[in-house]
């Protein structure tokens, strides 16, 4: 793939702002400066623990894109019951032709806002899913009362049954999955990812198109991306 800075021109400069402590609620003044944003993935996928590769689902029943915000108070205790909402920018290059790369809950392409308290330990995690297989690109903006407490930006290689990142598992997917099965080649239709496409990997695929795994959402902004190792 092509490769390109990463694009986070969709991103207000708010730096100033970020060393104002912010009110969370009644017994907790948050710590702007103190804040740690620490993106990940939940794994339920064969796909190598150390790997920035994920298998997901439009239904969320396989790994999952996480991002974890934990806040302090200015006495650098973890501060409990803030609201934090997060938005999201999403970027992609998919790996298919005519294929997309999909954002589950998105209501504008590449847009995702999720709002979250924080719990005893200071600490919320929001959690993403979608489909299509390539390159993504997720930047994020956390706020706390309306101040920026972190920012941050990261690259996953995604792939998923939803083979053509339209948020629904159905038999336009088979066609896309099927010359790949025939060669015995293909990352995107690599499902359990032992690095050929096999029966091993229908039988990944089909219970998530029986069972027409779906979900509300949008793509993501289209943009050539440079991917982790991961193709």
């Amino acid at each position: 793939m092509k490769r390109l800075p990463l694009v986070l021109g969709l991103f207000v400069t708010l730096s100033a702002l970020l060393l104002a402590p912010v009110v969370a609620d009644a017994t907790c003044v948050l710590d702007p400066t103190l804040t740690i944003c620490t993106s990940g993935i939940i794994r339920n996928d064969a796909c190598p623990a150390g790997s920035n590769t994920l298998v997901w689902c439009p239904l969320g029943d396989m790994s999952l894109i996480t991002l974890t915000v934990q806040v302090f108070d200015t006495g650098g205790s973890p501060c409990p019951g803030c609201p934090i909402d997060v938005e999201f920018r999403f970027l992609g290059d998919p790996d298919l032709p005519g294929c997309d790369l999909f954002i589950c809950g998105a209501t504008a392409p590449g847009f995702l806002t999720l709002s979250g308290i924080s719990n005893a330990a200071g600490e919320v995690t929001f959690q993403i899913t979608g489909g299509g297989c390539g390159c993504l690109e997720m930047n994020w903006l956390a706020f706390a009362g309306g101040t920026v407490i972190c920012q941050g930006a990261d690259r996953f290689c995604v792939k998923s049954p939803d083979f053509t990142g339209d948020g629904t598992i159905n038999f336009s997917d088979t066609f896309k999955y099927l010359p790949q099965l025939n060669t015995t080649q293909g990352y995107c239709g690599d499902l359990n990812c032992d690095n050929t496409v096999n029966f091993g990997d229908t039988f990944t695929y089909l219970p998530h198109l029986f069972g027409a795994h779906s979900c509300p959402g949008d793509n993501v902004v289209p943009t050539t991306c440079t991917p982790p190792t991961c193709f």
